[in-house]
């Protein structure tokens, strides 16, 4: 197992809650467009099989005709938004992502030139911290996901699991406590 670090413990945080941003932007996108599929699916069907007075196959052709290039510009407008979506959330967390990395290397850089290490123990008496956030973070990963595929249709999520993972997450919060007491009662 490698050593972690403050600024890979903060890289890894920022990595989950992308992943977070990016599940819940394809549930949209799923969603959304299975909402516009199911209107047009409904729409074709009332105006293909009913008798409308004053409406002959001429006029029903057309209207299904302008029925489709409005789905398609639904269609377009909601992968257009969600693509951006993404792009976005990618752009933040390339952002956020340097800053640490540049953090980092300015932190090893000071401590190099006045020869200490203080800077290097407080990222260690942090890091549980930042474990835990890491913790959180996953389980909100998780979450999401079951939250998207219940939206979405692929399995219902039950009070169980929900309950399980607040226990989860208040047994890291628990362990990382007592880890960071011992943390600092080993260094002091």
């Amino acid at each position: 197992m490698s050593t972690q670090t403050l600024s890979s413990v903060a890289i890894g945080v920022v990595g989950q809650y992308s992943q977070v941003g990016k599940i819940i932007v394809g549930t949209y996108r799923t969603g959304a467009q299975r909402l516009v599929e199911g209107a047009n699916t409904r729409y074709v069907s009332f105006l293909t099989e009913r008798k409308l007075p004053l409406v002959n196959d001429a006029v029903k052709a057309r209207l299904l005709t302008l029925q489709q290039k409005f789905v398609g510009l639904v269609d377009g407008g909601i992968t257009t938004g969600s693509d951006g979506a993404d792009k976005a959330i990618d752009l933040v967390a390339g952002g956020v992502n340097g800053g640490i990395e540049r953090l980092a290397a300015t932190t090893d850089r000071v401590q190099t030139a006045f020869d200490t290490t203080a800077l290097s123990t407080v990222g260690a008496l942090t890091l549980p911290v930042a474990q835990v956030s890491l913790a959180i973070a996953s389980r909100a990963v998780e979450g999401t996901k079951r939250l998207s595929d219940r939206v979405i249709g692929v399995q219902a999520v039950t009070p169980e699991v929900a309950v399980k993972a607040k226990r989860v997450v208040k047994k890291a919060v628990v362990g990382a406590k007592a880890a960071a007491k011992r943390s600092v009662k080993a260094r002091g």
